[in-house]
């Protein structure tokens, strides 16, 4: 149960009710001068946040964090240590220290009843495992959990949240029509205004578009930009409207429209550079349309400007497969896949398909056919067409092996 605000922070709420995110800052920066509570510092950490100012996010949401344990408020503590998580990954890309500050919330959660904290802490922790850890069974295990705690805390947001994490977890481990199901049901229940918690929201809707891109559903993913672009808008919510740029970004570059992928991934990559430096990922999606440009040297330099793992070093592999360095190209999709575990099916698509036509190149029949049979059963299971394309553009085994490059020597 929610304690009631304190007076102070009336004003602030009231404008974060109605995103207005200048007006809250202003509203508790000036209730802290008057007195500095915990509630107030978090409330101005929440308008930074949407605000995207990232070196004030972590200055008031330390300051919260120690008043909350000063006062013996394990619950608030533990939500401020939740949006440290969130924080040292999406602005530092620092998965270890985010890990610290879910486990420091779970221990001080430990006890207490059902409540929106836990359902949080179990929701982030899902979250970051799926993306940063690539494992969609922890995750789904995760959100079934932070589902129930919802549930019982009547926290509609935090079930739908749940849901769309579960989808999205289904998607990486292959079950896509389930998955994907999930997801539409969520984000329906978004545009018929059931969710109030915008960040809740925001996240259904990104993490729709991700496993759109994952299995290369491009019709599903433009029906579900477009109102999520309008949302941002409306709200003014610089950060999720960043990166669903990006997204948006890369089912623009797969349908062929480039103009507009690379009109979003301009804005979107400079954004993203003053704010969040450490992610990378607009600038890994500019590289990859600059590669496909045939802009090799432009997109090199851009790759070299973002870490080496994931879809980095991915289209690094592209770019040397591009550049005639077929053993290069093998290697370094060698390396993306063994980042990537087994059960994390759909991530691992595009690492095969690359390793594929650079070992056929090479003339390694066996190698290339172990992969094909590999990518074979996740478009399968997909039942996608573009990846059910990619994995059998023939019917035989040396037909598609012709056709991804190799063909025997006399």
């Amino acid at each position: 149960m929610l304690l009631p605000r304190p007076a102070e922070c009336r004003a602030g709420d009231e404008a974060l009710v109605r995103g207005a995110w200048s007006e809250a800052r202003e509203a508790f920066e000036a209730a802290v001068r008057i007195r500095e509570i915990p509630e107030a510092l978090e409330g101005l950490g929440n308008a930074a946040w949407w605000l995207d100012l990232g070196d004030l996010v972590f200055d008031v949401r330390e300051r919260a964090y120690r008043l909350y344990l000063a006062q013996d408020d394990h619950v608030g503590a533990a939500r401020g240590a939740v949006w440290r998580a969130w924080d040292y990954s999406a602005f530092c890309g620092e998965a270890a220290v985010s890990k610290g500050w879910l486990r420091r919330a779970r221990r001080l959660l430990d006890g207490q009843p059902a409540c929106s904290e836990r359902a949080r802490l179990e929701l982030r922790e899902a979250a970051l495992c799926l993306l940063d850890d690539a494992d969609p069974q922890r995750a789904h295990q995760l959100a079934g959990h932070g589902i129930r705690i919802a549930l019982e805390a009547n926290n509609t947001d935090f079930e739908m949240l749940g849901r769309a994490v579960q989808g999205l977890a289904l998607v990486a481990s292959g079950s896509v029509i389930e998955g994907m199901r999930n997801l539409d049901e969520v984000n329906a229940a978004v545009i018929a205004g059931e969710l109030t918690d915008l960040v809740a929201i925001g996240l259904s809707n990104c993490y729709m578009i991700a496993a759109c891109e994952r299995v290369r559903d491009y019709d599903r993913a433009v029906q579900w930009c477009t109102p999520l672009k309008a949302f941002c808008a409306k709200w003014r919510l610089r950060p999720p409207f960043a990166v669903c740029r990006t997204q948006y970004a890369s089912v623009c570059l797969w349908r062929g429209t480039w103009l507009e992928a690379e009109q979003e991934l301009c804005a979107a990559s400079e954004e993203l550079a003053a704010t969040r430096p450490a992610t990378g990922e607009a600038l890994v999606r500019l590289a990859e349309l600059r590669r496909r440009q045939g802009r090799l040297e432009e997109a090199a330099s851009l790759f070299d400007r973002t870490p080496p793992r994931g879809l980095g070093l991915l289209g690094r592999a592209e770019l040397a497969f591009d550049r005639g360095d077929r053993r290069s190209a093998a290697k370094q999709a060698s390396r993306y896949l063994r980042q990537v575990p087994l059960q994390n099916r759909t991530d691992r698509a595009s690492g095969l398909e690359l390793l594929i036509r650079a070992l056929a190149d090479l003339g390694d029949a066996d190698g290339a056919s172990t992969a094909l049979s590999e990518l074979s059963s996740i478009a399968a299971q997909a039942a996608t067409i573009p990846l059910r394309a990619a994995a059998s553009p023939m019917d035989s085994p040396s037909a598609r092996l012709k056709y991804c490059g190799w063909s025997p020597k006399a």
